[in-house]
């Protein structure tokens, strides 16, 4: 007995010591860069949508509005790569984030649709940067038999930054500057741990670009996980208030239930993390996108349920659902080095980009038509036109070993 108490506390203090030697200040940093990202994201989509639509603005039209913050990537993209090698990735975040708070003082000073549109295109530029260049950093400080657990970590935080947008909303509301003002601060507390991050060397060979299209043919199942998961996450980010309140759900318990999805993404991914590295991480991939398939079509039931019902449902959901993107930047990980890495990184975030065009627009769109209740059809439906992919590219690994 004692003698696997003594091999159980040696385990345990080999995994500290793993822990310790990889979340260091520079980690620490880039982890903060992503709690930032979707800080934004969390608190801008429903924020706004809310806004709009309190001023008899169309569904079609807030996907529109949207879409614009996603529609900057593919302006920054091209740039990306060449601004990462000629400039440190931490003086890159640290601007980045002292601009995202100022745009969001004007966006909240200025609420009008067409004055939104261009800031939402330099907010959504920006926050590309921040994230291309956050997990380029994350991948490049890892090693590969503990960069599940890590990416896990870090997506763990940035679930935190998502989860903290909703509840933030409960406690201001979506009238007035208030939500705005809130979120500049949080903003700024959130980009204080950059100055942490210190330059990565890079090698000559690390300078040189390599093609978008190089490395998306090179593993497309790999690029196309993130627009999906893109495209059915933004678009529930976008209109989850409204698709609760079409059950007869209040707007602030809509909230809650999206402030327990990113919580279950939150910690619910730290063990699968662990998993990721001890599985065929493809396969993986494909049994959380079946998962998630199932989980939005039974999500208009489940939502109408008991709270504790409800509760415990989109936790696991979320949990599942984060896992994904956690997976994608895993495998890019796993499979890019060196200047490849960078280019993966945009096109990995091109991907994302292309898909929150897409989602919130499709939902919007079919919502319009069909009834708020179709988001929950539409988002099921990207990931069940994905899942063949995954679980094809697992096959070949199997019969390839």
């Amino acid at each position: 007995m004692f003698m696997h108490l003594e091999n159980g506390y040696a385990a345990f203090t080999q995994t500290l010591e793993h822990a310790m030697k990889f979340l260091n200040r520079s980690l620490a940093g880039v982890m903060a860069s992503m709690g930032l990202v979707n800080l934004v994201y969390g608190i801008s989509f429903p924020l706004l949508a809310l806004v709009l639509d309190q001023q008899g603005v169309s569904k079609t039209l807030i996907a529109l509005n949207t879409a614009t913050q996603a529609l900057a990537i593919f302006a920054i993209a091209p740039l990306a790569p060449g601004l990462m090698a000629r400039f440190s990735h931490a003086r890159i975040m640290q601007l980045s984030a002292l601009a995202l708070a100022f745009l969001f003082l004007l966006i909240g000073c200025y609420q009008n649709i067409w004055f939104w549109f261009p800031l939402r295109f330099l907010i959504g530029a920006l926050t590309a940067l921040l994230w291309i260049t956050s997990e380029a950093l994350i991948n490049a400080i890892s090693e590969d038999h503990h960069r599940g657990r890590v990416v896990a970590i870090y997506s763990a935080v940035g679930s935190a930054g998502f989860a903290l947008g909703p509840l933030l909303l409960i406690g201001t509301g979506s009238s007035g500057i208030l939500p705005f003002l809130v979120t500049v601060a949080l903003i700024l507390l959130a980009a204080m741990p950059l100055w942490w991050v210190t330059a990565v060397a890079q090698q000559e060979a690390e300078r040189r670009h390599v093609g978008l299209w190089v490395v998306v043919r090179a593993a497309p199942v790999i690029m196309l996980a993130n627009l999906v998961y893109a495209a059915s996450v933004e678009a529930q980010i976008t209109f989850f208030p409204l698709f609760g309140m079409s059950l007869g759900l209040s707007e602030a318990y809509s909230l809650s239930l999206m402030t327990l999805i990113a919580f279950g993404g939150m910690v619910l991914i730290i063990p699968l993390g662990w998993l990721a590295d001890h599985v065929d991480r493809m396969g993986l991939m494909a049994i959380c996108v079946f998962g998630c398939s199932l989980g939005f079509f039974l999500l208009p039931w489940m939502l109408v349920l008991g709270q504790l019902e409800a509760g415990v449902f989109v936790f696991f959901f979320g949990g599942v659902e984060g896992m994904i993107y956690a997976l994608g930047v895993t495998l890019i990980g796993e499979r890019f080095k060196g200047a490849e890495l960078a280019s993966a990184t945009t096109a990995f975030t091109v991907c994302w980009g292309a898909g929150t065009i897409l989602g919130p627009l499709l939902a919007g769109i079919g919502m319009d038509l069909m009834g708020d209740r179709m988001l929950a059809w539409i988002a099921a439906g990207f990931f069940l036109c994905y899942l063949p992919l995954p679980l094809a590219s697992w096959w070949r690994r199997q019969k390839s070993r």
